[in-house]
């Protein structure tokens, strides 16, 4: 962590790292997701799908990566500025955000393992000629149950995204308080 000079602690580089490397894929995953669901089955739309999978297990791993980080690496202490009701948001949003981040692509991959190519194979084709192991023994009759909470949480982390940019451009652009998350000397802080 390093001070800023209104003396506010920022995040520090392997926080802010996770942090938008994950940003960046959770954006284009948004985008790979609602494109391919609307394609009629077939080549284009299975490597869609696959890019898809792809990705999921990625945001998964280094959303994993990022909490053990978080654990080992706390955060620093909010701006003095900020309002309490603000500081229980952001601690909600922020723990929404680690549920969601793991969740989602855990849904997906529960759907996955419920479909009927699991009966025949053990693992799901991913990008790149890799492939990704099914979860054994989840019931099959499962199957739509984990579609549906895939989709919640999809939607979830659309209202999340909402909040936590619009946080961010009030704390940058109404109060002045600064980003703690961008790199250092960016956002109005060094």
């Amino acid at each position: 962590m390093t001070a800023r000079r209104d003396g506010a602690r920022r995040y520090n580089l392997g926080a802010i790292a996770f942090h938008w490397i994950i940003a960046a894929l959770v954006f284009i995953q948004l985008y790979v997701g609602w494109t391919f669901a609307d394609m009629p089955r077939g080549d284009l739309r299975t490597g869609w799908f696959d890019w898809h999978k792809t990705l999921g297990f990625t945001i998964l791993l280094l959303s994993i990566a990022r909490l053990i980080w978080r654990i080992a690496n706390p955060p620093p202490p909010f701006p003095a500025a900020l309002q309490t009701w603000e500081r229980v948001l952001a601690r909600a949003n922020h723990a929404l955000f680690y549920i969601i981040l793991i969740g989602l692509p855990a849904t997906g991959w529960m759907y996955l393992s419920t479909g009927k190519p699991a009966l025949t194979s053990s693992t799901t084709s991913l990008i790149g000629g890799l492939s990704w192991p099914f979860i054994p023994g989840l019931p099959r009759g499962a199957h739509e149950g984990f579609e549906e909470a895939h989709g919640l949480l999809v939607w979830l982390t659309c209202a999340l995204l909402v909040l936590h940019v619009g946080a961010a451009l009030k704390h940058q652009f109404v109060d002045r308080i600064g980003n703690r998350m961008l790199p250092s000397g960016a956002g109005g802080d060094s």
